[in-house]
């Protein structure tokens, strides 16, 4: 009764600390710092578009018109994703918010789960079982992905009960709902390959077929499938649709540079899918190993010797991917060179934390302060990812929170000077990612979006193709990937981030506006000014700001020149960095 009542002490305190974790998106709302990458910069506009467009359940010959061209829904998410969900029934940022705390408190309930049922069953372990999942459901998830690694604990959870032949009812709900809630192209194709090979592994060394394993593989595969059936759809059946997936272009590396790079992510993880084990789970796992090799205990610590060997083989088949030998086949093989076979590393985090959790049990076991020592490596690894969490990492890099990067106040006041209907016209712009004039309403020539039509891509091209000459490298990220179809400027940096407070402009700006014309486009947001925008065919109209302070941006702004003052780094922050918009805009229209 003790240890239970102390077990119970355990997950009380890991909810605190979780509820800590969260309460900066409760507390400044909107001025929260949030993850822009791959996250506010493509997936906070899709999901409001597409729950603003009113088209979330239309057929599937539907189109949405606001990013970039006269898109088919298909494009978008699916209707029975519960994100989108949450973009229906909440505002963006509610929405933001909600999706949030489910990730992070399912992936501690996953873990945890899968950690006492079938990895630390003993109750001398509970303080590694809560303490493990806790630091697991830290990690700094991409928001906007939903259950894509966070989910992946709690579908093991249920996949292992019944491989064991537990067949309860909760079981079977897990593995029908994670579809509803997470990538199946990004992360769950690669772990039902995982659970494919561990029913092979059962058939051909076992001698065991375990039927019901593999019809619950083949049930979360087909309940993926009829989630994501328009991109299945748009992708298989629609032969009138080409992607500019399908004219990436493929660059072989030597197999020395493969080999580092497959040591990199070994060590470091991936930004994607972040495992963040480079320090103290490092760590944990080399006392662990030194112990294994001392006690010469191969075969009872042979579990976490093979999830090393599997993150290892991982971590080469990442690096291996691009090797020049095996890219040559991908530019023969149209399903090779349009997917990503590479995303295994998706498993990483899942991986990781259960090597974490069977290092920490062999440090336990083996030393006289083992117990110390594993409460000293969990608290340094909290820490630590506490210190990594998005809104920290935010923070430090000088980035604007969720209400700046949107300036919901300053594109109003654009949209209010220029009068006409929002989709009478279209936009571009320049120094700003094309999803802040997106999710304010605006439809956009540009934008970000991993799938649209390679036709598309072509004729963007021209609007651009003078400032491509002029920078090689923004030619070949656009011409070998072009997801973003963004307006490449020689003359500023490709991070899309320029604030009010830069000294950057542009004196010889080379767009087609002729072609941006015949796209729609009317007027460009540029966040510096352009000298020769006369020359190039454009007027400016006017120049837009907002100078107000808000009480919680000023504070953190003061709290950001402190951090940096103690870091013995020079404060660059001023007053811009707290006013409601870090952008100025200057509005020029075509002529």
């Amino acid at each position: 009764m003790p240890k239970l009542k102390n077990e119970t002490l355990l997950l009380f305190a890991a909810g605190v600390v979780i509820l800590f974790y969260l309460l900066p998106l409760v507390i400044f709302g909107e001025n929260t710092y949030a993850l822009i990458y791959d996250n506010l910069d493509s997936y906070g506009a899709y999901y409001k578009i597409l729950a603003e467009s009113g088209k979330v359940f239309f057929q599937m010959d539907s189109t949405i018109p606001n990013i970039m061209g006269d898109f088919s829904r298909n494009i978008y998410p699916s209707e029975f994703n519960v994100i989108t969900w949450l973009y229906l029934l909440f505002t963006p940022f509610q929405a933001y918010v909600i999706n949030q705390i489910l990730q992070h408190c399912l992936a501690f309930l996953g873990m945890y789960l899968l950690l006492r049922r079938h990895f630390l069953r003993e109750d001398e372990n509970s303080l590694i079982a809560v303490g493990v999942s806790l630091a697991f459901a830290l990690l700094p998830f991409y928001p906007l992905v939903g259950l894509s690694v966070a989910g992946q604990p709690l579908a093991l959870y249920a996949f292992l009960n019944i491989h064991n032949r537990s067949y309860a009812w909760t079981n079977w709900l897990i593995i029908i709902l994670v579809p509803f809630y997470a990538s199946f192209v990004l992360a769950f194709v690669f772990f039902l390959c995982a659970m494919g090979l561990l029913w092979l592994y059962d058939l051909i060394v076992k001698r065991k077929l375990n039927i019901l394993f593999v019809f619950s593989i083949f049930l979360m595969g087909s309940v993926f499938l009829l989630v994501e059936y328009r991109l299945v759809y748009l992708m298989f059946l629609d032969n009138s649709f080409v992607s500019n997936r399908s004219a990436y272009s493929i660059t072989g590396y030597p197999i020395g540079q493969r080999l580092l790079a497959s040591i990199y992510i070994f060590i470091f993880g991936h930004v994607h899918a972040a495992s963040l084990q480079q320090y103290f789970i490092g760590i944990s796992v080399a006392f662990a190993l030194m112990i294994i090799f001392y006690k010469k205990s191969f075969s009872v610590d042979r579990l976490l010797i093979i999830l090393l060997i599997i993150t290892a083989a991982i971590s080469l088949w990442y690096g291996f991917w691009a090797w020049g030998v095996w890219t040559q086949l991908r530019e023969k093989v149209d399903i090779l060179r349009t997917f990503e076979f590479s995303r295994f590393h998706w498993l990483y985090p899942l991986l990781w934390y259960l090597i974490f959790a069977l290092a920490l049990c062999k440090i336990a076991q083996s030393i006289r302060w083992g117990k110390a020592i594993v409460l000293v490596l969990v608290l340094a690894q909290c820490v630590f990812l506490f210190y990594s969490s998005n809104w920290v990492s935010e923070f430090i890099a000088r980035h604007p929170t969720y209400s700046q990067f949107y300036s919901v106040g300053l594109f109003e006041d654009i949209k209010n000077y220029i009068g006409a209907d929002q989709d009478s016209y279209r936009v571009a712009s320049i120094g700003l990612h094309p999803s802040v004039a997106q999710y304010n309403g605006f439809y956009t020539v540009d934008g970000f979006l991993p799938n649209y039509p390679l036709e598309y891509k072509k004729q963007f091209r021209k609007i651009i193709e003078k400032e491509l000459e002029k920078n090689p490298g923004n030619a070949a990220y656009f011409d070998d990937w072009g997801s973003k179809a963004y307006i490449f400027v020689a003359e500023l940096p490709r991070d899309f981030m320029i604030t009010k407070d830069s000294k950057y402009a542009i004196n010889n700006l080379q767009l087609n506006i002729d072609a941006f014309k015949e796209m729609g486009g009317k007027y460009i947001f540029s966040t510096v000014p352009i000298n020769n925008a006369g020359d190039d065919g454009l007027r400016l109209e006017k120049e837009f700001t907002d100078t107000q302070v808000d009480c919680w941006l000023s504070l953190l702004t003061s709290a950001r020149q402190y951090w940096y003052r103690t870091q013995g780094s020079q404060a660059s922050e001023n007053v811009e960095y707290a006013s409601k918009s870090l952008w100025k805009i200057y509005l020029y229209s075509v002529k």
